[in-house]
């Protein structure tokens, strides 16, 4: 599998747009329109997953010095099953970072808990801390959610400064 990172236009950006809008609800994305503005941004990796030279799936990513966010990562609904997700993890857990983290929803339903036992697989911990994801639009509410991390963040402070520096780089410096 291999990670093809998308800076401009691209033929593979309808196919994950789908993907995209399928697999997230409106208030858990940013407009597409509002992602393919931002493919510039030194931080932020779209990354088409790539087989044979189709994509399979895409995993959008933010990478600073102390961490990487994954702020979304879905696979083909077609392709489930092939441990596809499993390996778009491991290759993205091999870039030397300090701490890896992820919003998952509450873990309330099947669905969700599947979800985080999935992340718990590939060594995330579901951190007891209150979190919730701010919103995508300037009018938006924030959704209470869990951060899960490499490793686990087990103090108070450490989750608040992870949990802002998402806030400010990820959400809000966008509208």
């Amino acid at each position: 599998m291999q990670f093809l990172r998308i800076t401009g236009p691209h033929p593979y950006l309808a196919t994950i747009q789908v993907w995209y809008e399928q697999a997230f609800p409106m208030e858990e994305r940013r407009d597409f329109t509002q992602l393919l503005q931002m493919l510039d941004s030194p931080d932020m990796h779209i990354c088409a997953l790539v087989e044979q030279e189709k994509p399979i799936g895409f995993i959008i990513y933010w990478q600073w010095d102390n961490l990487i966010y994954v702020e979304h990562f879905a696979v083909d609904p077609e392709q489930r099953g092939r441990q596809l997700g499993q390996k778009a993890l491991q290759s993205l857990l091999t870039l030397e970072k300090a701490t890896y983290v992820l919003e998952v929803e509450l873990p309330t339903d099947d669905m969700s808990q599947r979800r985080v036992r999935f992340y718990e697989r590939q060594g995330f911990f579901l951190n007891p801390f209150a979190y919730k994801q701010p919103p995508y639009r300037a009018n938006g509410t924030a959704i209470p959610m869990k951060l899960m991390s490499i490793p686990a963040i087990e103090d108070w402070n450490a989750f608040q400064q992870v949990s802002q520096q998402i806030d400010e780089k990820v959400y809000r410096r966008f509208y």
